[in-house]
């Protein structure tokens, strides 16, 4: 089928296809703008991670370039070319995501620019053509449809409490009476060891949230409560 086509055939030589290796560059290097586009678009009200787009128009470049110098210098396998892709790949990855998490978003869109990058290096740019274009649409359909956003009811609740104070079961009746559904992610120490700090998961009923703070905080000696969105935390 002419989708699944490649310019790099088995009689690729340089000498005589050097303009081959320029046009999958070059398609290489446009998906990465346009991906860069994407994802300022998907991100432009959750925040744009300062050195996600020069990441994302990079990569596609850099994998390209690597399985393409891997048939020029004469490896012929299709299996060992791949491998050496995926490795470097792998290797400006974990760097990139090696000290602290990132939203996956950010990831999804890297493994996007991979992908991209080794249909291009392979010359299969038809194929990746119609990659983009089936991802891209789906990524901006749920965006417009807003399926990738959390409902206003759910929300973070961030309970702080004395360390004298056994939290155990302390608000399982409030949550119970105020939420649709309630649970503890995290419980840590802070403020060296004076306090605790609850991290709840809730789904709120459609309740007045004052009065549902005014509660707690009856029980956590007045110490401070917050409540916040899912959908706008990093």
């Amino acid at each position: 089928m002419f989708i699944f086509d490649t310019i790099i055939t088995e009689s690729f030589s340089f000498e005589t296809d050097w303009y081959k290796v320029l046009i999958c560059m070059g398609v290489s290097i446009v998906y990465g703008f346009l991906l860069i586009l994407l994802y300022r678009y998907y991100r432009k009200n959750k925040g744009i991670s300062a050195d996600m787009p020069i990441s994302i128009l990079v990569m596609p470049i850099l994998v390209t370039a690597i399985v393409l110098i891997s048939r020029i210098i004469g490896i012929e396998s299709s299996a060992l070319r791949t491998t050496l892709g995926f490795s470097f790949a792998g290797i400006l990855a974990m760097t990139r995501f090696r000290s602290v998490q990132k939203d996956m978003t950010d990831l999804l869109f890297i493994t996007f620019a991979i992908a991209l990058g080794f249909l291009s290096g392979f010359g299969y740019l038809f194929y990746s053509f119609i990659v983009l274009v089936l991802a891209s649409g789906t990524i901006i359909l749920m965006t417009k449809l807003k399926l990738d956003e959390p409902s206003n009811k759910e929300m973070s609740l961030k309970v702080i409490v004395p360390e004298s104070l056994n939290y155990d079961n302390l608000f399982d009746d409030l949550l119970n009476e105020y939420t649709n559904r309630w649970n503890l992610k995290s419980v840590k120490t802070a403020d060296f060891g004076t306090v605790f700090e609850l991290n709840y998961i809730i789904n709120l009923k459609d309740i007045n949230q004052k009065e549902f703070i005014d509660r707690i905080r009856e029980r956590n000696g007045n110490l401070n409560v917050s409540l916040s969105l899912r959908k706008y935390e990093a």
